[in-house]
């Protein structure tokens, strides 16, 4: 409602306006009963009218016969009209006031002076009193905000009623002056310029229908904080309301936005590249301050579409207390940049993108969602960051909040409750996804898988039989899984992931995998048949997975790998044989080793081949500060330099870690050390180290130039 107007019907509401402006004509009246023939003025340096105290007040009557004439009326100061403050050099003149039994009119009136909030004026009017009491006032050029606008105000008894054509208003001051009835919050700023129609009708302190139609260019808000602004908005605005026999007013109203920039933090919306149009109907109630909209429908243009009803508390509570949304159509590249990515900017989906359509519906209940369902159609979704996309996304989600869950089971189909979304191909962190259908249901924090599932990863997969979600997102959280690992390629695995490329087949069992008060535990062990033979992670404990520091603890077993399988993938040299160990009682924090006691060894039954080429003998004479640069030497520098490689007996290295100090050891003790390799046959070689305490990182360090190093001296 523009500022200018409202103030007037306020001031109609409370009849002191009028009555001044109606004093004038009173004395006319009064004036040209008494003494129709010659002229009349009267003076006062105080008085007190209708509720006003009227300083320095001059009224004078010119009659032109006996019934017609000139009015004047001049007032220093005027005090009493608390919506707009101290009036001062206040004057009326009317040049010709008709009067005709009990009918008065004035044409070719003048208003002039500093009429408080309402700047200086100085307008011309006409006013016309009829014989059953009603009075109308038209100003044709007033001015207020540095706007203008033509003013038609209206009074019967204690009915009032007010219309305004308005240009061009200032909204900064046009907020200036509407501050008594409605200031903005403190530190909320707003500018721009408005322009349009207004009209409002009421009687007494009452208000009975009110509408405006407005357009604004340029206009812009902000709030102390900055989190709330807009900049250079234009648009059209209209609004209607009348009062409904619950005491409220029946409202409706169109907003239309079409170009400038929104900001609510974090969401940035641009009105030039996508409009917005929104528009209600319902009812408004004003000492509550809510608004209860029973239809409404909005349109952000190419982005989404959607009506529904929805409840605004303005007041002390939740801002939406209640909706039902229909979500016609929301696209999903459009949609993601503008809903999705500021609330992400954070997190590894910062850059997510997509394709697609969703519809669907959303209620919400006491100022928080109870139940949602969406349709996803041909939804492709992709963020390099978190290494993730899937394509051909589609099918069906449904969410029930616990209440609405319990209220509605057994008065509608089961199937109401049930999800289903399945995707043609996919990615996880260099993982390629197969087509897959997800059966589920989700209710509040929970979440069930309703049959297994397999998903295809490269040419094997994951076969989940159970999963299960409970109180997500809390510190009660339960996570329950159990899964199958098939077959698959190593290689395939390697050149995801950037690793070396391995030979062999990943597979095994998850069982049992649980997230209990904030730890993970396996039922039984984690199996992994890789490398032509067996790892198994047993006792596993994860704490705080999804924390900043997780903390795992677990014992390994490796069993039986094939020692080709495993060098062929390195720089490293080639060993042919088999491997067993363990690392046990192994302690990490944020995936960094603490603690462990480790010994990687050849099974005392391994009856295969044993051969080791002259790269890896001398890559091994490096670690734990042993022969190597004695065997690298005789590798380069005598007969064995003719030699590929060389059978050995057996090998092994060992190291407990504790407070970054590993102790190591190898298969037995050698003089001045200890075996990493025990040589057998001729020409025969052993590596020895002598080192038995070694700070862990520089045993990671000698380790990964092992691994990078490019010199080959076979």
């Amino acid at each position: 409602m523009p500022c200018d107007n409202f103030m007037m019907v306020r001031m109609l509401r409370g009849r002191k306006w009028s009555q001044s402006m109606a004093v004038s004509i009173a004395l006319a009246a009064m004036a040209g009963s008494a003494a129709a023939a010659g002229r009349v003025s009267v003076t006062a340096g105080q008085a007190d009218f209708a509720g006003l105290q009227v300083e320095g007040l001059e009224a004078a009557w010119s009659p032109a016969s006996a019934a017609h004439g000139a009015v004047r009326l001049r007032a220093a100061r005027v005090r009493g009209v608390a919506e707009t403050g101290l009036l001062s050099s206040f004057a009326v003149d009317c040049a010709s006031l008709r009067i005709t039994g009990d009918t008065i009119a004035c044409e070719g009136g003048r208003l002039a002076g500093a009429l408080g909030s309402l700047g200086v004026q100085d307008t011309r009017f006409t006013a016309r009193r009829s014989a059953d009491g009603r009075l109308a006032i038209t100003f044709d050029t007033f001015t207020v905000a540095d706007g203008r606008g033509r003013v038609e105000l209206g009074l019967s008894g204690d009915r009032w009623r007010a219309h305004a054509q308005l240009s061009r208003l200032d909204v900064a001051k046009a907020a200036e002056v509407l501050s008594p009835w409605a200031a903005l919050p403190a530190g909320f700023t707003v500018s721009g310029t408005a322009s349009g129609e207004f009209h409002a009708a009421g009687a007494g302190a009452d208000l009975h229908s009110a509408g405006a139609d407005m357009s604004f260019e340029a206009l812009g808000f902000s709030d102390g904080a900055g989190a709330l602004a807009g900049e250079k908005l234009a648009g059209t605005f209209g609004l209607e309301a009348s009062a409904n026999r619950s005491g409220g007013l029946a409202t409706r109203g169109e907003l239309a936005l079409t170009a400038g920039q929104a900001y609510s933090d974090p969401v940035f919306l641009d009105f030039g590249a996508h409009g917005a149009a929104f528009a209600f109907s319902g009812d408004f109630d004003a000492a509550a301050l809510r608004l209860d909209a029973r239809e409404f429908t909005l349109d952000h243009r190419d982005v989404l579409r959607a009506q529904g009803s929805v409840a605004l508390d303005f007041g002390a509570g939740a801002l939406l207390p209640q909706a039902r949304i229909r979500i016609e159509s929301l696209d999903v590249a459009k949609a993601l940049p503008v809903y999705a990515q500021p609330f992400l900017i954070d997190s590894a989906f910062r850059d997510v993108a997509g394709t697609g359509v969703v519809r669907g519906d959303v209620e919400i209940e006491g100022g928080v969602p109870v139940r949602a369902t969406f349709d996803l159609e041909e939804v492709a979704i992709e963020s390099p960051t978190a290494a993730v996309s899937l394509s051909g996304l589609g099918g069906h989600f449904s969410w029930f909040d616990d209440a609405r869950r319990t209220a509605l089971a057994g008065t509608i189909e089961d199937a109401a409750f049930e999800s289903r979304l399945a995707w043609e191909s996919g990615r996880l962190w260099g993982l390629e996804l197969g087509a897959t259908s997800l059966p589920f249901s989700t209710t509040g924090r929970h979440l069930r898988l309703l049959e297994a599932v397999t998903i295809p990863i490269f040419d094997g997969g994951l076969a989940i039989d159970t999963l299960r979600v409970r109180h997500a997102g809390t510190d009660e959280m339960y996570v329950r899984f159990d899964a199958a690992i098939l077959p698959i390629s190593v290689g395939l695995l390697s050149r995801a992931f950037g690793w070396p490329e391995f030979q062999g087949t990943l597979e095994g069992g998850i069982p049992g995998l649980q997230l209990r008060d904030g730890v993970v535990t396996l039922d039984g062990a984690l199996e992994a048949r890789v490398f032509d033979g067996r790892v198994a992670v047993r006792e596993l404990r994860l704490r705080e997975p999804l924390g900043k520091y997780p903390r795992l603890s677990a014992n390994i077993g490796i069993d039986d790998l094939d020692l080709e399988l495993v060098t062929s993938a390195f720089e490293f040299g080639s060993i042919t044989g088999r491997l067993s160990g363990y690392v046990s009682d192994l302690e990490t924090f944020d995936w960094m080793p603490q603690a462990f006691d480790a010994f990687l060894y050849t099974p005392p039954d391994d009856r295969s081949k044993h051969r080791i080429s002259q790269r890896a003998v001398t890559n091994l004479s490096s670690i734990g500060g042993g022969s190597g640069g004695g065997v690298a030497a005789a590798l380069q520098g005598g007969f064995l330099r003719f030699f590929d490689d060389f059978g050995y007996d057996r090998l092994g290295l060992s190291c407990q870690l504790a407070n970054d100090v590993c102790v190591m050891g190898g298969v037995v003790p050698a003089p001045g050390g200890y075996y990493i390799v025990k040589g057998a046959g001729l020409p025969r070689i052993d590596v020895i180290g002598s080192q038995t305490r070694v700070a862990w990182t520089t045993l990671v360090r000698q380790l990964g130039a092992v691994m990078e190093s490019e010199i080959v001296v076979e």
